[in-house]
C-alpha cells in the first residue's frame, strides 16, 4: 500500500538521483563514456580481445591438455593488457570507479542512518564498518 510518507521518501530519492546526475563526477564520467565510445583504436583492440576470448573459451573445454592453450592464454591476455592500457580507456574506468565510489557513499550514508545493523554488501571493502576486526566476524586479528 503507497502512502503520503511512501511517496514523499520516493521524492526524496528522486531528488539525491537528480543531483548525482548533475554532479561533476557523472558528467566526467559521461564524457570519458563517450570519447570511450568514439575512439575507434579502442573499439578495434576491443574487438580483436573479444575475438581472442572466444577462442579462448573454446579451448578451456579441454583445459591445459588442449594443444595451443599456452599461446591462446597468452594472447588473450596480451590483447586485453593492450586494450586497458589505452588512455581513453584508463579514463573511462578511473571516472567510472570514482562514480561508483560516490555512489557506495551515498548507500552507506543511507543505510547506517536507518540502522547501525543493516547489512551492506560487502563485495567492496567500503562498505565495511571501521570497527575493527575481520569483516567476516572472525577473530583473525585484522584491522580495518
Amino acid at each position: 500500500m503507497i502512502t503520503e510518507e511512501t511517496l514523499s521518501v520516493l521524492d526524496d530519492i528522486e531528488l539525491l538521483s537528480d543531483k548525482i546526475l548533475n554532479s561533476r563526477l557523472y558528467h566526467d564520467y559521461k564524457q570519458a563514456e563517450l570519447a570511450l565510445e568514439q575512439n575507434d583504436e579502442a573499439h578495434l583492440l576491443y574487438q580483436a580481445f573479444l575475438k581472442a576470448k572466444a577462442q579462448y573459451d573454446d579451448i578451456m573445454r579441454f583445459g591445459k591438455y588442449h594443444p595451443d592453450y599456452q599461446k591462446v592464454m597468452l594472447d588473450t591476455r596480451k590483447r586485453k593488457r593492450a586494450y586497458e592500457m589505452l588512455p581513453v580507456v584508463m579514463d573511462f574506468k578511473q571516472k567510472e570507479v570514482a562514480l561508483q565510489g560516490l555512489i557506495d557513499q551515498v548507500i552507506v550514508k543511507i543505510a547506517y542512518s536507518v540502522s547501525e545493523n543493516v547489512k551492506i554488501e560487502a563485495g567492496n571493502p567500503f562498505f565495511q564498518k571501521d570497527t575493527g576486526g575481520c569483516a567476516t566476524g572472525g577473530s583473525c586479528s585484522c584491522s580495518l
